[in-house]
């Protein structure tokens, strides 16, 4: 199970890390984020506990989720592309518009 460890800094602010154990197994490699925020690391917690504790999906350690950089338009032209590719009984000009 997931839990928080508050640290009082030097400066008189607080750090707050998560950690788990990998899987929820005793023997496993411990895990860690560290969070300047409380709730930050409440919620981030509850995600861990909610996958198994294990790291949530698309979150990098240190940087938080990732943003998926495609656009969306960027990944459909490919699909067009291999699709118009594959038809047959066309004329060349529907082809290249």
């Amino acid at each position: 199970m997931a839990y928080i460890k508050k640290r009082d800094k030097r400066d008189g602010t607080a750090s707050f890390t998560v950690m788990w154990r990998a899987g929820g197994a005793r023997g496993r490699k411990q895990e860690s984020e560290v969070f300047d925020d409380s709730g930050a690391a409440e919620r981030f917690r509850d995600l861990v506990n909610g996958h198994g504790q294990r790291w949530p999906p698309g979150w990098v350690r240190g940087e938080g989720f990732i943003a998926d950089l495609r656009r969306p338009e960027s990944m459909f032209e490919p699909f067009a592309l291999a699709y118009v590719d594959r038809l047959t009984g066309i004329q060349g000009d529907t082809r290249s518009k």
